[in-house]
């Protein structure tokens, strides 16, 4: 492999834990529809793309889930039901973050919306001494930020263009494999980490160190 010199994390799933289950667990007893009806909604709906690209405001996206859903619920329970996805940051991926920053440029690209960075910044400064992922890495970059999102080509690019790093120096980790392909082909290495399951050992084995 060629010299790394920068690392992109992806946030959730990687450094915070994330269990969507738990988000259209929430929903489906908020409106009375099934699971199965909540998720396909997820997955398809173009609502959830807009908002993680900033193009509709926070009322606009809960005023579609009460559409979709024919949700009767206020603010802070869609904010609750939205938020339930997000678990907690492990130590240990703090602690390697902080070690990782001492020879690598670490930034954070994430396809994220406004309501869940509220939330993961409280998740964060609850445990550890930071209040935003900035306090962290060396730079953060939001999907509702860029107005872009992954895996278009375009996001990549343009980090890559701020953050004044050749692909080849760039190796981005994520737990969506469609997110890696994209990236690849623009020569940017890549390492998938499966959901949840901390980064550090199979980063240590990428890069060899130690």
């Amino acid at each position: 492999m060629q010299k790394i010199k920068t690392i992109i994390f992806d946030l959730g799933g990687v450094i915070i834990d994330l269990h969507v289950e738990k988000t259209i667990s929430a929903f489906s007893i908020l409106s009375g529809f099934p699971e199965t009806e909540v998720e396909e909604a997820y997955l398809s709906a173009d609502v959830f793309k807009k908002y993680e690209k900033g193009l509709i405001s926070d009322a606009e996206f809960r005023q579609s889930l009460r559409d979709k859903f024919s949700l009767k619920a206020t603010d802070a329970e869609i904010d609750q039901a939205w938020n339930a996805m997000l678990a907690n940051i492990p130590e240990d991926r703090i602690h390697s973050i902080k070690k990782l920053m001492q020879t690598y440029k670490c930034i954070v690209l994430s396809n994220t919306n406004a309501i869940h960075e509220k939330k993961f910044h409280e998740i964060l400064a609850s445990s550890f001494p930071y209040h935003h992922l900035n306090q962290l890495f060396h730079e953060v970059y939001f999907s509702h930020e860029l107005n872009q999102r992954k895996p278009d080509a375009e996001i990549y690019e343009n980090v890559l263009k701020h953050s004044q790093t050749e692909a080849h120096e760039a190796l981005f980790m994520d737990d969506g494999l469609t997110n890696l392909e994209s990236a690849s082909t623009l020569g940017i290495h890549t390492l998938h980490i499966p959901r949840n399951s901390g980064f550090d050992q199979l980063l240590k084995k990428k890069l060899s160190y130690t």
